[in-house]
């Protein structure tokens, strides 16, 4: 596996979300998040927002899963759709972090490249609610 070059990166912050159930396996919640993105190597001047609606599986214990779907949105107008997949370490005490592939669909004739692009994600929050999240997007090779 070789990551390629960065893409984006940015800020993202949390929206609403909702328990949607909760069991012995732990809890199922579905989320939103909204990031500004800065546009870099394949992407420089591509800067855009993303609207991401994610569904999480939260053990009580160990590495939770979501999967993301949502809209990237450059500023000159045009549109992407993402899907992925995200793993997050649950380590007491430290901020969370979690990583994920993304794959990305668009007609943008400017965003073409997009169609045959795996993207490396990863996530930092700021705080230990998800509230702000520092966002770094790689190329994966």
């Amino acid at each position: 596996m070789t990551i390629g070059e960065k893409l984006w990166e940015g800020k993202g912050k949390s929206g609403a979300s909702f328990i949607k159930s909760v069991g012995m396996e732990g809890v199922t919640s579905m989320y939103t998040w909204t990031a500004q993105m800065k546009g870099m190597g394949k992407a420089k001047g591509v800067d855009c927002n993303l609207n991401v609606t994610g569904m999480s599986m939260t053990p009580p214990k160990g590495i939770a899963t979501s999967t993301d779907q949502g809209m990237l949105m450059t500023m000159t107008g045009d549109m992407g759709i993402i899907k992925g997949f995200d793993l997050m370490k649950m380590v007491p005490g430290a901020k969370p972090t979690s990583v994920g592939l993304w794959n990305f669909m668009t007609m943008s004739e400017k965003l073409g490249w997009l169609n045959d692009t795996i993207a490396l994600v990863t996530f930092e929050a700021a705080d230990p609610m998800w509230m702000e999240t520092n966002i770094t997007i790689w190329e994966w090779k």
